[in-house]
């Protein structure tokens, strides 16, 4: 079926060679069947039988996601749609996707890709670490055709996928109908914020009367307005304890404790967070196709998301306590967990002069991110060659650049109650409703900010071989030069012995009505549900008559370039039955990674630290193999071998070390880390039994050779033995899983789109011992959507779930989590369609813990989403 595939689409290129009315057909070197064709798409059906010939067609193992409809994608974001898709997992921030692993691994192991290309990233909370994950937050789903995850790579395929990569496609202007113009306008409303928000996006594309030139214009602007609710704790740790003749216990050194390396935590509270976010995004794309032996494409993108936001948590501190000379009494400990403890008040006069317990901590950020892209593809035919030539560049940037926060103190005696799960119970012998009690003892302005940029120049050439069994041969070169810096400013003069003291500020002075429905499907009657709330833009005008001194933090600065030459040979094999790829990729990086290692004390005085670089080399050989056999007519079995590669995270790349002299430990990094790299085979089996219809089963196994660890041991810094937790490659493990996919109309309308992932991750901790670790691997995965669509409606309704994994932070854990989401389109005319969609219709609840659940990091609720719309085309 295949081979006449092929014969028809060169009988329509000969065809249009002598019919030059219509020169719109694709000749670049990467075109295929579907991009020869006019289609328009139209219906949730539609879009599964293009997905599904999409995977059909395609060399490797790899899955599809179709746009509807131009700017018509079945969710509204990117990352969510990715969701759907069998072997996908998603990590949500604030209730949204924003990045998702492959087959068990994490974000940061898989690489994204914008038109085959790399695209920039940055993050705006003022705590991330830099991440080689894409933050789909960037990204609106209005300008998506469609999204392809390759599972199983190509010689020809970008090394620094573990588990797979991503590739988003555009729609492209000769492609595309002349003068098409699509508007999609929507407001959202948040239940838990209370706000009705609008979204805008605006389509146009035109080509000339001669169809060899085209341009594609897009907008997005989206606003929203975000709440969530949470419950927080951090900073777990072991601590051991000095027990006193009144059974009260103090912190003490492992060494001299008589209770040692309980589970002890830092400090938490009940926290609202609130953000503005606007994301406002614009494509321009242009083609231009001379002959029918050259096409030339211009691809550019600018988004920016303002994402302003504020943070008031009312907190308990144990870290604090043990800091300031505080004991702990009647304490309960499960599990080796400090699951419940009353913490007393601290001595007037302690070693850090701060005479307060806990806080109520007020903060308001300027946050803004951006990323941009420019793609120059020249695409070249000849005789026998068909050549591509790509030069391009992306640029991510941006942070935090006000960062203000206020701490009101008390000196208070207080109870921490974990015992209970999904809940948090903290009780105060000083009422956080008693605003005057509460007095201003931190003020700050700190910022952050990030560059990641890449400059990338690219060469494929593909012969086509009269030969028996070989139909191609292809070669092709890269150059990439990455570029990752972070830089992150703290204010020195607003502690308590500084400007704090001075203003004499109390909560009393900040009154605000506290948000309704606080943590309304969270904890008990225990829990604290309300307290002394601040008004942050009283608080913002006061803070601005603050001469804040600010200094660079050069304990967290650092500035990464990555240089990499790659080049590649690729064989395609064509028989009756079978097609299949042969190839191997050669990757030289040339890595240099420059950072402040510090050289004396105190941390404040900026001449105790020295830039210093250090530069590696390294190579990677990256065989792989891709075979596909057709059974029968309806019937593929595909077999797939490679070598695969993901670099370390850049954070863990500084050669820095950051330490505290007093208590004589610290962390730093390591330039000397070595990319994750395994060995993967995958075996599917495909069934396409109807023209919407699939069943497929897929078998893989990663053995990856060693996955990052941090490893304790005593260093030497200032003459002090000093006990330091540095990034190691640790010892390796075994990803392995099954994919079961399912996908049929049903009846005339109703259909049925199901998958399940099943992933063991196999690996045994060389430092901490535990078994069975690998972080992003949930072991069960499910996806379910129903659709059902006739002439004048469309709906669609989609859960997904899965099971608790390690998120790769400490030793934390994401608990079990399933979405519901859903959607209606009523087609008003042939123009015209009126749209409601619905996320998290369940208003599930976000759980993570640290070691076990009488840990917990977080429990959050972040509502549910409505949109309410009209989508116009002409």
């Amino acid at each position: 079926m295949t081979i006449k595939i092929k014969k028809l689409v060169n009988i329509a290129l000969i065809v249009s060679a002598f019919n030059t009315l219509n020169v719109r057909a694709n000749q670049s070197l990467n075109a295929e069947q579907d991009q020869l064709e006019t289609i328009q798409i139209r219906g949730f059906h539609d879009s599964a039988i293009k997905s599904l010939r999409d995977k059909r067609d395609s060399q490797s193992i790899i899955e599809a996601i179709t746009a509807q409809d131009i700017g018509k994608f079945p969710d509204k974001n990117v990352a969510e749609a990715l969701q759907r898709i069998t072997g996908i997992s998603l990590s949500r921030v604030q209730g949204e996707g924003e990045r998702v692993g492959v087959r068990g691994t994490t974000p940061e192991q898989n690489r994204t890709f914008l038109n085959g290309q790399a695209i920039a990233s940055a993050d705006w909370w003022i705590s991330t670490q830099p991440n080689r994950g894409f933050n789909y937050t960037l990204l609106p789903a209005d300008l998506v055709s469609s999204l392809e995850v390759y599972k199983t790579p190509q010689a020809d395929h970008n090394e620094g996928s573990l588990g797979g990569s991503v590739n988003i496609k555009t729609q492209r202007p000769l492609h595309t109908q002349s003068n098409e113009f699509v508007t999609n306008a929507q407001v959202q409303y948040n239940d838990l914020s209370g706000e009705f928000d609008p979204q805008l996006a605006l389509f146009y594309n035109w080509t000339n009367p001669s169809k060899d030139f085209g341009t594609l214009i897009t907008f997005t602007r989206n606003q929203r307005s975000l709440r969530r609710d949470g419950l927080e704790s951090w900073g777990w740790h072991e601590q051991s304890f000095q027990q006193h003749s009144d059974g009260t216990l103090s912190a003490s050194d492992a060494g001299t404790a008589d209770i040692k390396n309980i589970w002890t935590p830092g400090g938490g509270g009940s926290a609202i967070f609130q953000q503005q976010r606007i994301l406002t995004s614009a494509t321009a794309n242009f083609e231009y196709q001379p002959s029918l032996d050259w096409n030339i494409q211009l691809n550019t993108l600018y988004s920016v998301l303002n994402a302003d936001n504020n943070n008031q948590n009312f907190l308990w501190q144990p870290s604090s306590v043990f800091a300031r000379g505080g004991r702990i009494s009647d304490a309960r400990i499960i599990d080796n967990t400090l699951a419940f403890a009353r913490y007393s008040t601290v001595p007037e006069q302690n070693e850090q002069n701060l005479p307060f317990s806990t806080a109520m901590e007020a903060i308001w950020r300027e946050s803004e991110i951006s990323t941009s892209s420019v793609h120059l593809i020249v695409s070249q035919q000849t005789h026998l060659w068909q050549n591509q030539y790509q030069i391009g560049f992306t640029k991510g940037s941006g942070g935090s650049k006000q960062d203000h926060t206020s701490q009101f103190s008390a000196n208070t005696a207080y109870t921490v109650d974990t015992t209970e799960r999904k809940n948090i119970i903290a009780n105060y012998d000083v009422s956080p409703l008693d605003a005057q009690a509460w007095q201003l003892t931190q003020a700050r302005n700190d910022s952050q900010d990030s560059n990641d940029q890449e400059l990338y120049i690219q060469g494929d050439f593909e012969r086509a071989i009269d030969h028996s069994i070989i139909s191609a041969i292809k070669i092709g070169s890269k150059y990439r030069d990455h570029q990752r810096d972070f830089i992150r400013l703290r204010s020195l003069n607003g502690d308590y012995d500084g400007i704090a003291q001075q203003f004499g500020w109390t909560l009393a002075d900040y009154p605000a009505t506290f948000p309704a429905g606080f943590l309304s499907n969270i904890g008990n009657q225990q829990t604290l549900k309300q307290y002394s709330y601040a008004d942050i833009n009283a608080l913002s005008d006061d803070f601005k008559t603050i001469d804040f001194v600010q200094q660079e933090e050069k304990a967290s600065r650092f500035d990464i370039q990555e240089r990499t030459i790659a080049g590649y040979v690729k064989l395609m094999l064509d028989g009756n039955d079978y097609r299949a790829n042969l190839g191997v990729r050669v990757v030289n990086t040339n890595q240099d990674a420059g950072a402040y290692k510090r050289i004396g004390s105190p941390i404040e005085q900026q001449e105790n630290f020295v830039w210093q670089q250090h530069s590696k080399n390294y190579i990677d050989i990256l065989p792989s193999a891709n075979i596909s056999f057709d059974l029968s007519e309806d019937l593929i079995a595909r077999v797939s071998a490679a070598r695969v590669m993901s670099r370390p995270q850049y954070n863990h790349l500084m050669p820095s070390t950051n330490y505290n002299v007093t208590q004589a430990q610290g962390q730093g990094g390591n330039p000397d880390l070595d990319p994750y790299r395994a060995n993967q085979f995958d075996l599917s089996v495909e069934w396409y039994f109807d023209d919407a219809a699939l069943l497929s089963v897929a078998l893989f196994n990663k053995d990856v050779e060693s996955f990052v660890e941090f490893k304790r041991t005593i260093e030497q810094h200032e003459g002090i033995d000093m006990t330091i937790d540095r990034p190691i490659n640790g010892s390796g493990g075994t990803i392995r899983g099954v994919e079961i996919g399912y996908q049929q109309e049903l009846i005339y309308g109703f259909g049925l789109i199901t998958n399940y992932t099943f992933v063991d991750g196999d690996r045994t901790d060389s430092i901490s011992g535990r078994e069975d670790y690998v972080p992003g691997t949930s072991k069960h995965t499910i996806n379910l959507t129903s659709y059902y669509e006739n002439d004048w409606l469309s709906s669609r309704l989609a859960y997904n779930y899965r099971t608790h994994f390690a998120t790769g932070v400490g030793e934390t854990m994401m608990d079990d989590f399933g979405q519901l989401d859903g959607s209606i389109t009523f087609k008003l005319s042939g123009k015209l369609d009126f749209v409601v969609e619905a996320i998290n219709l369940t208003n599930e609840i976000t759980y993570l813990y640290e070691r076990n659940e009488y840990a917990p990091t977080g429990i959050y609720q972040n509502g549910r989403r409505f949109y309410f719309g009209v989508r116009y085309s002409h």
